[in-house]
């Protein structure tokens, strides 16, 4: 397999260090629950996992890539990067790699002898025998993977897509296992309790660290787990005080005899309004709240024309990439709609949040403004023009139509992220 090149960082243990965890025989193992109790009481790292996994020593254990199978059976994946991605083939040796194009999107699908990697932003096409690798270069952005829907994250590492069952594609991460941590620990224990029992959260990082690295298949199988079990949520799914208690424990690991033990805490009952497996989403980070940029031929009259043509496309499917009348994403029906009325807009949603005057209050939106939809690491998912009353006209997702929907209430009114007024 591609061995990812080592990611630099110097993190000084400051909760644990290495030590035998031996307890009488018969202690039984506790719940992540009564490890929060435990942490609320001072107790440290090293306490909890002496309790909760008898018999077992703590040591530092040289780390390895882990492969995580994100989606199988696609149509197609859809990779975007904000920095340069490097493309390789890893069925042709000849094959010389590739620097890919920031913020263009590369669709890849089947062909009789192969894979194609589409450029949908009008850049060259590729055919490789495959798989083949998207290569972030250790970018703190990651990769977008926009297609499937179901997927719609960023990831860290490197995006690897093979042929999956008869014309389909299967959707593999590839990564250092500490940034594996740093994307499943949001799901494994609740990050709020970094604020009362810190060492809880660095003792369910060693824990699933020991429990990652122990269950790694061999270099022959296409992966090591699937992104369900533990939930891999990816670069979108860090939290802050999860991912300072991966690097508090960097290398620790649990270990009986020569091998990583395959640790791992029993769920129990609801805590503080979180359930183990359900990490809450982040405030959106108000990325369309930048300087005034003003674009050539922008009026409120070609503005209001725009959302008047974009709502004539409702019921138009839904096409990653789409931005004619055959098909749309979110993105491409709002480039779509201003190139027809003379208004030349940035083709992508990060660059269109930085067009035109912001808007920082739903209230304060009139028909034409378009709507920005973000998570807290500053990603924008989503797009829409503002048609008043609270609602916007939209290209939702794969398998999906144009349509309105209301953004004052609900998922849009919590992920709102800012508006921008498109201006001359």
């Amino acid at each position: 397999m591609h061995v990812i090149n080592r990611f630099s960082r110097t993190v000084r243990v400051i909760v644990v260090s290495a030590a035998v965890l031996s307890v009488p025989t018969g202690a039984m193992a506790i719940t992540r629950q009564d490890a929060y109790k435990m942490g609320q009481k001072g107790k440290s790292a090293t306490a909890i996992l002496k309790k909760a996994f008898p018999g077992v020593r703590m040591a530092r254990t040289q780390e390895a890539p882990i492969r995580v199978l994100l989606a199988d059976d696609e149509l197609a994946a859809g990779v975007v990067a904000q920095t340069s991605m490097t493309l390789r083939d890893l069925g042709n040796s000849a094959f010389r790699p590739v620097t890919l194009v920031p913020q263009h999107r590369y669709e890849v699908t089947r062909t009789t002898i192969g894979l194609r990697i589409r450029d949908v932003d009008g850049g060259p096409s590729h055919t490789v025998k495959g798989p083949v690798e998207f290569d972030s270069n250790n970018a703190n952005t990651g990769i977008l993977v926009a297609e499937p829907a179901s997927i719609n994250r960023r990831y860290r590492g490197i995006i690897r897509v093979a042929a999956g069952r008869q014309d389909r594609v299967r959707i593999i991460n590839v990564l250092d296992v500490q940034y594996y941590l740093q994307g499943t620990l949001p799901g494994d224990m609740p990050p709020a309790w970094g604020v009362k029992a810190p060492t809880t959260l660095s003792a369910g990082a060693i824990a699933l660290r020991s429990r990652a690295l122990s269950q790694r298949k061999l270099d022959t199988a296409p992966f090591d787990f699937t992104a369900s079990d533990p939930k891999y949520l990816g670069l979108d799914g860090e939290r802050v005080r999860t991912t300072r208690a991966v690097q508090r424990t960097h290398n620790l690991t649990l270990r009986k005899g020569k091998y990583p033990y395959p640790s791992n805490f029993t769920v129990g009952a609801k805590v503080m309004g979180s359930t183990a497996f359900q990490p809450l989403p982040g405030t959106p980070a108000p990325v369309a709240f930048g300087p005034t940029k003003a674009v050539a031929g922008a009026t409120p009259a070609r503005a209001q024309a725009a959302m008047n043509l974009a709502m004539t496309f409702r019921g138009t499917p839904y096409r990653w990439g789409g931005s004619a009348p055959g098909g749309f994403d979110c993105s491409g029906l709002v480039y779509y709609v201003f190139a027809q009325q003379g208004v030349k807009l940035p083709r992508v949603a990060e660059d269109q949040a930085k067009a035109g005057q912001a808007v920082t209050r739903i209230e304060d939106l009139i028909a034409g403004d378009l709507v920005f939809f973000a998570d807290s690491s500053g990603y924008i998912h989503h797009i829409g023009i503002y048609i008043g009353d609270g609602m916007m006209v939209h290209a939702p997702q794969t398998g999906d139509v144009v349509k309105t929907v209301t953004i004052t209430s609900g998922y849009f009114r919590k992920q709102f992220a800012g508006g921008r007024r498109i201006v001359s």
